[in-house]
């Protein structure tokens, strides 16, 4: 896996683990627990932000079109 989908996975699950935490921190009055959850959504956030200026240089180059489409069908 390249570092880009690294990034952008873990953003996912970042965000997605987010909102229950923000959820439990409210509910339960725990002021910590909250700012864990709003900081789980911020580096979530900007992580797909931050691929856009990772070094690309030696990604792998794949054809475009049909006829090299590696996904399987």
């Amino acid at each position: 896996m390249d570092r880009k989908l690294k990034a952008e996975t873990a953003s996912l699950v970042l965000l997605l683990a987010a909102f229950p935490v923000i959820s439990a921190g409210t509910e339960h009055d725990r002021p910590w627990v909250w700012w864990l959850g709003l900081a789980a959504f911020a580096v979530g956030a900007v992580l797909p932000v931050a691929t856009r200026y990772m070094d690309h240089s030696t990604d792998k180059v794949t054809d475009m079109g049909m006829e090299f489409d590696e996904r399987t069908s």
